[in-house]
């Protein structure tokens, strides 16, 4: 699909496309890789980042850009050694998901990453990130308080918690 690029920056940009018989608007940006790290204690390591849209922070999932080249599990490693400080000797593929599937071209590629190692690369970010952690099994607490709202992450730890009762794809 053409995309006539109107603004943006290298994350993300505003463009027009025809759609049927009228020029409609989307967003562009890449692909991104979205981790749900669990600890053998079973709980999931969070990161809180500030929300330029909200004007507040969030509480996330470790994750970001799939790099050219580069596969989505790969960039999960690399976002998890980045973010939280650890690498994961096994990481499982969950889903994928279309966060606007009406207009935004993003897919998120969800995984659940477990035998967790310290491990860090310098990240990307220009500002700190922090890191809370969370029983996978009281996710929902989280959403019921107001504190987690980013669909994507809501998705990966359903399909994480539904993997690991092996009602899911295998993990």
């Amino acid at each position: 699909m053409e995309f006539n690029r109107l603004c943006g920056d290298e994350w993300m940009a505003l463009a027009q496309t025809r759609h049927g018989g009228q020029e409609v608007s989307v967003i562009v940006a890449g692909d991104e890789a979205v981790i749900v790290p669990l600890t053998p204690e079973g709980e999931v390591i969070f990161t809180v980042e500030p929300s330029p849209a909200l004007g507040r922070d969030v509480l996330i999932l470790p994750g970001g850009t799939v790099e050219a080249g580069e596969l989505a599990l790969e960039a999960a490693n690399r976002e998890m050694q980045e973010e939280i400080g650890f690498r994961a000797g096994r990481i499982d593929f969950l889903g994928r998901v279309q966060p606007w599937a009406k207009y935004l071209t993003t897919t998120s590629y969800l995984y659940l990453a477990r035998d967790l190692t310290p491990s860090t690369l310098p990240g990307d970010e220009d500002y700190d990130i922090r890191v809370e952690r969370a029983r996978l099994d009281d996710f929902e607490a989280l959403i019921e308080s107001g504190r987690l709202e980013d669909a994507r992450v809501i998705a990966a730890l359903y399909l994480a918690r539904r993997c690991l009762s092996g009602s899911g794809a295998e993990c």
